[in-house]
């Protein structure tokens, strides 16, 4: 049976964790799935981030030039979150400071790594609160990797992302 049209786009929430815990550790089976990552029992944080309905993206690029015989990976991840905070701002400003590594859940609960092998950084996003009443009051945040391959999905949890990774524990934001 085909499965060409049982997918869903959009993205349900976004994790960001230090690159720097995660730039050794991680180990994927024969079929290229991420099924370990670094930490003991809970050592290692990542931030959950729950976009706005319809507003988180991930889109992967290839980039290649003939010429020159080389070939990356564009990988982008586009949010926009909803409420200004004091607690958001800062890690936020923490995020646009450090080399980050991204999971992204999509709807259909598959989860895949952006930055995984030299790390994404921040590279655009804003804060504000519109004019009208229906304006966006939250932030819109670009980040972005480049990357010698396209990004990996993640072994399936069992009930909750990271559930089957017990050295993640994952940080609501």
């Amino acid at each position: 049976m085909l499965d060409c049209n049982e997918g869903v786009g959009g993205v349900k929430n976004v994790y960001v964790a230090n690159w720097e815990f995660f730039a050794s550790g991680i180990t994927l089976d024969a079929n290229g799935i991420i099924d370990g990552l670094p930490g003991t029992a809970g050592s290692v944080d990542v931030f959950q981030y729950q976009p706005n309905r319809n507003t988180g993206a991930v889109t992967v690029v290839p980039t290649a030039n003939l010429e020159n015989g080389t070939l990356y990976y564009d990988q982008t991840v586009e949010m926009t979150l909803g409420k200004l905070s004091n607690t958001k701002k800062k890690e936020l400003e923490q995020m646009s400071k450090a080399k980050v590594i991204v999971f992204v859940q999509l709807y259909d609960d598959q989860i895949v790594c952006v930055g995984r092998t030299d790390g994404a950084f921040l590279t655009a996003g804003s804060y504000q609160s519109g004019k009208a009443k229906g304006d966006l009051n939250g932030y819109q945040i670009t980040l972005n990797a480049q990357e010698p391959g396209q990004p990996d999905f993640l072994e399936a949890y069992t009930s909750v992302p990271f559930d089957n990774f017990t050295g993640i524990t994952v940080v609501n934001s």
